[in-house]
């Protein structure tokens, strides 16, 4: 009897250990992938604990099941924004890009590095051949172009504080943060850069506000931005600049939104889950761990 009780002991461990590993836990970003949605977790709200340990790992979501992509493998502590460009996955990861074969996940990742003060490496969006990663620490976004034949970093424009970015074609988008995340300044609206291949940096609102991530209607005619000093989602109209509270929701945080249709992708960060608003229907569904 006493064997039996071990061994039960030690399946509800094991089995146990694999639900916490395939948890949503301070998710900041999502990707569609696949017919499903690529999660990127800290696995931990301590600093120290994912600088030191890495415990960073990726969830794959589809048809309601909720599975380990990229396992904790000591190269990611704080994953967040993800991009897919010819079978390569790339990750903001700290202070770095961290790029995995996506043919190949057991491959040791492709690290990116920025300059030694860049440690905020946050969002990026991909637009034609090229990525633009923002750094929020340091003012700064960079554009890799992905057909050379050595990836590095080049410095693209200065922008107070760069959170979330979005493309529409030529036209990039970019949402400022304050540096310690609280402290909000006029400084912090949402910018526009008209034609990315001549950068220019103009303010796009006038309301300053802790944003984080940005989206573009399906019809083309609306910026969506989140928002965690409101706990919301907005959609500013691109020609009017009419601001209009679209999603809220007390006590949530709000992270790197994206768009997929009539879909709205909110990471609710702070509550470990997603949360998937129907814009058509007004509706929500719930992608969640626990």
């Amino acid at each position: 009897m006493k064997k039996v009780l071990v061994f039960l002991l030690l399946m509800f461990l094991c089995s146990g250990a694999s639900y916490a590993q395939t948890a949503i836990r301070y998710s900041e970003s999502i990707l569609p992938y696949k017919g499903g949605v690529l999660i990127p977790c800290f696995g931990s709200d301590d600093i120290k604990v994912r600088a030191d340990e890495k415990n960073g790992y990726i969830l794959f979501h589809k048809k309601n099941k909720l599975k380990m992509f990229i396992p904790p493998d000591g190269y990611l502590k704080t994953p967040t924004a993800m991009a897919v460009y010819e079978n390569k996955l790339y990750i903001c990861n700290g202070d770095r890009l961290t790029a995995y074969n996506l043919k190949d996940l057991s491959e040791t990742p492709q690290d990116i590095f920025f300059r030694s003060e860049d440690t905020a490496v946050n969002d990026m969006i991909l637009s034609d051949d090229e990525l633009y990663i923002t750094v929020t620490n340091t003012n700064r976004i960079y554009k890799i172009d992905l057909k050379a034949e050595i990836l590095e970093p080049e410095l693209w424009l200065e922008v107070p504080s760069p959170n979330g970015i979005v493309a529409d074609k030529n036209t990039i988008y970019v949402a400022s943060i304050p540096v310690d995340y609280k402290s909000v300044t006029e400084d912090n609206v949402i910018y526009v850069i008209k034609n990315k291949n001549k950068p220019k940096l103009k303010r796009f609102n006038d309301t300053p506000g802790l944003y984080d991530g940005l989206g573009i209607s399906k019809d083309g005619k609306a910026l969506y931005v989140s928002d965690w000093q409101s706990a919301s989602v907005k959609a500013i109209n691109l020609k009017t600049k009419e601001e209009k509270t679209i999603y809220h929701e007390k006590n949530i945080g709000p992270a790197d939104i994206t768009t997929v249709g009539n879909l709205l992708l909110i990471p609710d960060m702070l509550n470990h889950r997603i949360i998937i608003y129907d814009l058509k229907h007004d509706s929500i569904k719930i992608i969640e761990s626990f």
